[in-house]
């Protein structure tokens, strides 16, 4: 597993020198980002969860287009969510789809629109190979800030992200914990100034992770209860390991494969309670202890059918 980077601080740097060209949507306040590298993790073992929360199922309420499941990425940010989903999506296909699930077209500023009837969310369809998952209002906001040519600003968390997804599957950057999108993602209680993390699951399962605690003593603290929940966990994640760098609190798991396709097999059926003894035919005895006399036996007459 790469090393994941210990000092988070270093992260300010500006985003715009390295992240994707389609990242240019995510607004510059934006204090969570999600990177989902959908044609890998729609082959691994959390490709049900996943799949799951990109559909109108889940907490982010997509609508239910089957483009999606064939996207090849997907970046979500908050707290105005947005979702940036690249593939393949024809204009023809997207309609069908579209129309099917109840969403109304429209056009902004030259951009297919596809609004749903409430407060779901809706799809611009920017090419062929992107679109767009938002509320509508947030939809044509970004779209007009696309189109400026004004001197963009960008979050910081872009420059982790791009940094991140060179490692991970799934990844999760933010700059605070605890937080709305990514709690969708770390089933962890933390609360912390800045998390940051990933994970893989192909043949075996890996995962880093480090998060920004106020000084050493917190971090100290931190991975004390966190190392104490540990138990608790799924056996096939007990094995993670917490350590503590100055401030920041940081996260390792390796699953090797055999541990990994062991976790993934239905328990083993419990075996069946042999069968007593025969009950041996002859008169049935009951001795009673305690007497002045001592032991008291008394021979009892064959039940009904034991003649």
């Amino acid at each position: 597993m790469r090393s994941l980077l210990l000092m988070l601080a270093t992260a300010e740097i500006t985003a715009g020198q390295s992240h994707p060209s389609w990242w240019k949507y995510v607004g510059p306040d934006a204090t969570a980002l999600v990177g989902i590298q959908w044609e890998q993790v729609r082959n691994s073992i959390f490709a049900d969860a996943i799949g799951a929360e990109l559909s109108s199922g889940g907490s982010l309420g997509f609508p239910n287009l089957p483009c999606l499941k064939d996207a090849r990425q997907v970046l979500i940010s908050y707290p105005e969510l947005l979702a940036i989903a690249t593939g393949s999506f024809p204009s023809a296909a997207i309609r069908e789809q579209a129309v099917r699930v109840g969403l109304k077209g429209a056009i902004y500023r030259g951009v297919d629109l596809w609004i749903a009837p409430d407060r779901s969310l809706s799809v611009a369809h920017v090419s062929d190979n992107l679109l767009l998952i938002g509320q509508r209002k947030t939809l044509e906001e970004v779209i007009s800030g696309s189109l400026t040519d004004s001197i963009r600003s960008y979050s910081p968390l872009l420059a982790r992200g791009a940094r991140l997804s060179q490692d991970w599957d799934l990844w999760i950057a933010t700059s605070r914990m605890p937080d709305p999108l990514a709690s969708v993602f770390v089933p962890l209680e933390i609360a912390a100034d800045a998390f940051e993390g990933g994970v893989n699951a192909r043949d075996n399962l890996q995962l880093g992770a480090a998060y920004q605690m106020g000084s050493a003593q917190q971090a100290t603290a931190a991975a004390d209860r966190l190392r104490q929940a540990i138990p608790s966990f799924p056996w096939v994640v007990q094995g993670l390991e917490v350590q503590v760098d100055d401030d920041a609190v940081l996260l390792t798991l390796y699953v090797s494969p055999e541990q990994l396709a062991a976790s993934l097999r239905p328990p083993d059926p419990v075996p069946e309670a042999p069968l007593g003894e025969p009950v041996a035919n002859g008169p049935r005895v009951v001795r009673i202890y305690g007497l002045d006399d001592g032991p008291h036996e008394t021979v009892l007459s064959p039940g009904p059918g034991k003649r």
